[in-house]
């Protein structure tokens, strides 16, 4: 078996590394991800009503900060027993999209499919 370090990784606000384990064939096995700074977020999470969840979350990273609000938004909507409907996240998805046509670092078509998964539950994202 075989293991390959990334440390630190890069690309992403804080600290953290990577392990990778290999078979003898070279496949993966297993994957360690690591984030070495503790912020402190659960911590301070602890007792605060879950609808200040989102905008708490999404202060996590400086880089992504809207990845996750939505992820937060979607964990209290589950709370809830929300179903979003299709025309609401429709209209999400069209601002995602006019968003991303105007930064040239973005693809728009992996925006649109990424979002097509996370807003509308659509599993085939091709």
């Amino acid at each position: 078996m075989r293991k390959i370090v990334i440390d630190p990784v890069t690309r992403v606000e804080g600290h953290a590394k990577i392990d990778i384990y290999l078979d003898d064939a070279g496949h993966v096995t297993d994957t360690h991800f690591h984030v070495t700074q503790v912020r402190g977020f659960e911590k301070f999470s602890e007792g605060r009503p879950f609808y200040e969840m989102p905008s708490l979350m999404a202060r996590i990273c400086g880089i992504c900060p809207v990845s996750h609000l939505i992820a937060s938004a979607k964990a209290c909507e589950a709370i809830m027993s929300v179903r979003i409907p299709h025309t609401a996240a429709q209209t999400t998805l069209d601002a995602l999209q006019s968003m991303a046509g105007g930064h040239q670092a973005i693809d728009p078509a992996l925006v649109t499919r990424l979002a097509r998964a996370t807003l509308l539950g659509v599993t085939n994202t091709q």
